[in-house]
């Protein structure tokens, strides 16, 4: 499963600083069920899947993620 998050679905009051480059290392969280990046020397959540009505367990599953200009891209696979 491909998802593709763009800037503007991102939390309002992170869209430029995401579109100017400044966070770094996304990465999903499980037990926020949000996507964290480092910004401004903390953790921050930028996305969260509740606002979509699913919930990624990592019990069954494992990700890569791409990050730049258009978005947040992540590519989630089932455990064999």
């Amino acid at each position: 499963m491909i998802i593709h998050i763009t800037p503007d679905e991102l939390k309002e009051e992170y869209r430029e600083s995401w579109k100017l480059g400044l966070m770094k290392h996304p990465s999903i969280d499980y037990a926020t069920n949000a996507i964290h990046v480092w910004f401004e020397d903390k953790d921050t959540i930028i996305f969260e899947f509740k606002k979509y009505g699913w919930l990624n367990d990592n019990r069954y599953n494992k990700y890569m993620i791409s990050a730049g200009a258009a978005g947040i891209t992540i590519l989630i696979e089932a455990n064999k």
